[in-house]
């Protein structure tokens, strides 16, 4: 997530989109947050009973999607290169997700 979010950054930068830059380098770095958070609650490193576990999981599975539309709603305000921006920074996360899919795929193939 963070290698092809500054591939992304830089890439933008270079072609001379500051504001798609800036709305990657936000949104990318709430997603961050984010998403160690969410791993933070599928560990489960408190021990909770599987019951509590899921619905502290959900509310902050609700919670980020708040956020997001809340940040994609905001976006829409700073034009539309900045908005897409947010939204490819805010896509990382699912990045993220296909890539740990892969690797688990991968594993138990292998």
């Amino acid at each position: 997530m963070a290698i092809l979010g500054m591939g992304i950054l830089l890439i933008s930068l270079l072609l001379g989109y500051w504001a798609f830059a800036i709305g990657v380098a936000l949104a990318a770095s709430v997603a961050w947050f984010f998403y160690r958070w969410q791993m933070a609650a599928v560990v489960n490193a408190e021990g909770l009973p599987p019951r509590k576990a899921t619905n502290k999981l959900v509310a902050r599975s609700l919670i980020r999607f708040i956020v997001f539309l809340g940040m994609i709603g905001l976006s829409s305000m700073g034009g539309e290169i900045f908005f897409f921006g947010v939204a490819t920074g805010l896509l990382l996360q699912i990045m993220a997700y296909i890539g740990q899919a892969f690797f688990i795929i991968r594993g138990k193939e292998g």
